[in-house]
């Protein structure tokens, strides 16, 4: 809780006093969609320190000889993570009053929609980053190092718009780009993409991480 809150109050004043209006809106309820991204790509990335942690201490082994397949586990996995990310997802939409943005009942299903998929897509990502990794410090390292470009070439700090060439391609490769525009899409805030754009990349993205994460814990 205390990162979104911290990004919207602290971030999203101080920017505000430079940029008031941006894309039509408040520069606060403009980087919302943005906390919440953040948010979720945070807590998504950092579920799956688990599978380090039972690998230390041998618990993996034991899970991986029982007599459970391994689609099994990795859903597990995935979905447990999901859930928690979902939660504290859930738990910065409360901050929306604080910053000016309303939500509708409607608005609310639609925005919980996209978080609940996009959280999917997160921890099957970082069930990816995990099984590759063997100690808690590279974790950590190549964590922050998957989240921040994320993020900040998602659109949920500055508009895509009038980029430099060379970010505008990797502003619209980044997979962050089109959750943070679905959920604007959401809460019926000006987008850049349309939705039917964005839920095929944020379907396509989420389906492409859980068989990754399914082919590499395979081979773990």
């Amino acid at each position: 809780m205390a990162r979104p809150l911290l990004w919207l109050l602290l971030m999203g004043k101080g920017l505000r006093a430079a940029l008031p209006r941006v894309g039509g809106l408040d520069y606060q309820a403009f980087v919302f969609a943005g906390a919440l991204a953040m948010t979720t790509l945070f807590s998504g990335m950092f579920q799956s320190i688990t599978i380090i942690w039972d690998r230390e201490f041998g618990f993996l082994k034991e899970v991986l000889v029982a007599p459970i397949a391994r689609t099994t586990i990795v859903l597990g996995k995935v979905l447990s993570g999901a859930a928690v990310t979902f939660l504290a997802a859930l738990l910065t939409v409360a901050f929306a009053p604080i910053v000016g943005v309303r939500v509708t009942a409607r608005e609310g299903l639609l925005l919980l929609s996209v978080l609940a998929l996009w959280s999917i897509a997160v921890t099957a990502l970082g069930v990816v980053v995990a099984t590759r990794m063997e100690t808690f410090e590279g974790f950590g390292v190549i964590s922050n190092f998957v989240v921040l470009p994320l993020y900040f070439l998602s659109g949920g700090v500055f508009p895509v718009e009038h980029l430099p060439g060379w970010m505008a391609v990797l502003v619209r490769l980044n997979p962050t780009t089109y959750a943070v525009d679905l959920m604007r899409h959401a809460l019926d805030q000006p987008a850049s993409f349309s939705a039917t754009t964005g839920g095929a990349v944020l379907g396509a993205f989420a389906t492409a991480m859980v068989a990754l994460a399914l082919l590499l814990f395979r081979r773990t």
